[in-house]
C-alpha cells in the first residue's frame, strides 16, 4: 500500500472474566504501515484549540481478522519490547511518556473490507487497497 512503510506495536486490551482484571496483550504487526501526524484548530467560545491527531492506516494482512483493535488500545510507532502490566514502571501512563510523541491511544477504529466475507487470500488484486484506519491522540 502507499506510503506504508513504518513499524508498529500494538497493545490490544484483554479482559479477564475470571480475576475481573484487564491486561494488555503486545504485537508487533507483521505488515508495513503508515503512520500520519496532524493537527486540528478548534476556535469557540473566543478561545483557540490545537488537537494533534494520528492516523495509522494497517494493510489488510491474513491475521488481521483475529486480531480485535478497538477503542482504548494502545499504538506506538516503531518496534517495542514494553509489556504493559499496570505496575510502575509498566503502566500506561508511563509508557506514553517515555514512547512520546510516536505513541498513541486509539479513538476509533474502521475498516473498508468485511471481516466476515471469506477472503480468497491468493487474489491479491481483490485486496489492494483494504486496511484498517486507526486515529486517535
Amino acid at each position: 500500500m502507499l506510503g506504508c512503510n513504518q513499524d508498529i506495536t500494538v497493545w490490544v486490551r484483554k479482559k479477564i472474566p475470571e480475576v475481573n482484571k484487564e491486561i494488555f496483550v503486545r504485537r508487533v504487526l507483521p505488515v508495513k504501515c503508515k503512520w500520519k501526524k496532524y493537527s486540528e484548530r478548534n476556535t469557540g467560545d473566543k478561545t483557540a484549540n490545537i488537537y494533534n491527531h494520528v492516523v495509522v492506516i494497517i494493510p489488510y494482512f491474513d491475521e488481521l481478522k483475529n486480531f480485535n483493535i478497538k477503542e482504548g488500545d494502545i499504538v506506538a510507532l516503531g518496534v517495542y519490547d514494553i509489556e504493559i502490566t499496570g505496575v510502575s514502571p509498566y503502566t500506561i501512563s508511563e509508557i506514553k511518556q517515555l514512547l512520546a510523541p510516536n505513541i498513541m491511544t486509539v479513538k476509533s477504529a474502521a475498516c473498508n473490507f468485511d471481516f466476515d466475507f471469506d477472503i480468497n487470500i491468493d487474489s491479491n488484486s481483490d485486496m489492494r487497497g483494504k486496511h484498517l484506519r486507526l486515529t486517535g491522540i
